[in-house]
């Protein structure tokens, strides 16, 4: 029979299968098939390299209110001026 490690069945803690007279888990009670065959990969905890370094900070996420609005181009105000010239005949238009 293999080996069997952590359980996986829903919030169980136990961490290593045990077999009892009933063919279940002597520590949780389930079955062999919820217990897994291969070994939890270490947590930070458990490495061999503990860094003194404090961990990121979380990031602080901030409600930003932003208007949205159509953005309409308008043309630039004419210069208002007394003195109106129109051209009076094709021929006079530069070219």
């Amino acid at each position: 029979m293999s080996k069997r490690f952590h359980c996986e069945f829903e919030d169980c803690f136990c961490t290593n299968f045990k077999l009892h007279c009933n063919n279940l888990c002597f520590h949780c009670k389930h079955a062999n098939i919820w217990h897994s065959l291969k070994e939890k990969p270490p947590c930070d905890d458990k490495l061999s390299f503990v860094s003194s370094r404090k961990p990121a900070h979380a990031p602080q996420y901030e409600n930003i209110q932003i208007a949205i609005e159509i953005f309409e181009p308008m043309p630039p105000p004419l210069e208002e001026t007394d003195e109106v010239i129109y051209c009076t005949d094709i021929e006079v238009l530069p070219v």
